[in-house]
């Protein structure tokens, strides 16, 4: 065999195990790149709850209209995170068992999309109308304490200049009262017999 021409230099393919280590190498840095990626773009723990609620009956030549109405608190306690809803809806049930036996959708009074900074709390007004017997049956002739809030929303998490995958959000506040009456015995049932108060806020989960 003639011997290897002048500056011409021989190498051995890699072998097996070389390309199995390169292979593993390769999928441990986009491992890692993904994990970095899903750590920074992950959502903001939000916590939601009734701060305030009350009713009013509106004047007008229909009568007999009873409305309730309910502020939420939404927090946003991260650093890094800022929070766009693009839809919120808030219902709310006159029984806080699992499955609803009767519920009405509330007004959402803030247009969406609502953008909320990090690092900040907003406030969410929301309105139930309620005509004629529906009124009285729906509230217990305003004596019931026992309503339920039912939170469901759509939004996206932004974080510096990247924006998460649309996320659903769904929470539930109970149990929740509007009048006065009920809101005392609530709460004096709650703290055996002593003390006053509305039991407000009533934290979602």
């Amino acid at each position: 065999m003639a011997p290897p021409a002048a500056g011409l230099t021989l190498k051995a393919a890699p072998s097996t195990k070389q390309y199995t280590v390169a292979a593993l190498a390769a999928a441990l840095a986009v491992a890692t790149v993904v994990t970095v990626f899903f750590v920074v773009l992950c959502p903001a723990h939000l916590a939601f709850s009734v701060a305030h609620t009350g009713f009013d009956r509106p004047s007008g030549p229909t009568g007999g209209t009873l409305q309730l109405s309910l502020t939420l608190a939404i927090d946003n306690p991260s650093q890094r995170a800022a929070v766009v809803y693009k839809s919120m809806f808030v219902d709310v049930s006159k029984s806080t068992a699992a499955v609803w036996d009767s519920w009405v959708r509330a007004t959402v009074a803030p247009p969406m999309p609502m953008r909320q900074p990090r690092r900040r709390a907003v406030a969410v007004a929301a309105t139930v109308d309620l005509v004629g017997p529906l009124a009285g049956e729906f509230t217990g002739n305003m004596t019931s304490s026992s309503f339920a809030v039912i939170v469901t929303a759509q939004a996206r998490f932004k974080v510096g200049v990247a924006w998460t995958r649309l996320y659903d959000i769904k929470v539930s506040c109970a149990p929740v009262s509007f009048f006065p009456v009920a809101k005392a015995s609530r709460h004096t049932a709650a703290a055996g017999g002593g003390g006053a108060g509305d039991g407000l806020p009533v934290k979602c989960v």
